[in-house]
């Protein structure tokens, strides 16, 4: 469960950093805020998909590290040249994988940190967050096994 804490709190730095994300912002019931942690939360379930998907899919010699795992994923699922796929902005790749997002799919220690993180059960607006809050090279260390 520490590997997933470390990844949240990596997220979460990087997230208030990127979108100026005030303390008020964060510490009040504010829209933001709850937004921002929406946004941490997109992250952290991508990160581990992409994790589960490294896990059955890499090798030492193709390892699929930070974003070819990302794109990989959405070729296995959508038999998109890989062109296409790179193409797509960070919110299109949300979009494309969307159904993964589901708490159906996520493992019960997941589900818990988000729950743990205050994560509400509404849809809040992401789409006007920085590209930047996704970093996954930085990210992928966090769960390597």
């Amino acid at each position: 469960m520490q590997k997933y804490d470390d990844l949240w709190q990596a997220i979460e730095v990087r997230v208030r950093e990127n979108n100026d994300i005030t303390l008020n912002d964060w510490t009040t019931d504010s829209v933001r805020g709850h937004a921002a942690r929406q946004r941490i939360a997109q992250i952290f379930i991508l990160e581990v998909l992409l994790a589960r998907h490294r896990e059955k899919y890499a090798s030492n010699f193709v390892p699929l590290a930070g974003e070819e795992a990302l794109y990989h994923l959405i070729f296995k699922r959508t038999g998109w040249k890989p062109f296409e796929v790179k193409q797509l902005s960070f919110i299109d790749t949300l979009f494309v994988l969307a159904e993964l997002f589901r708490d159906e799919n996520l493992p019960t220690e997941v589900r818990a940190v988000l729950r743990s993180q205050g994560i509400k059960d509404e849809a809040l607006p992401t789409y006007d967050f920085s590209e930047k809050d996704w970093a996954p090279r930085e990210n992928e260390v966090f769960l390597r096994r």
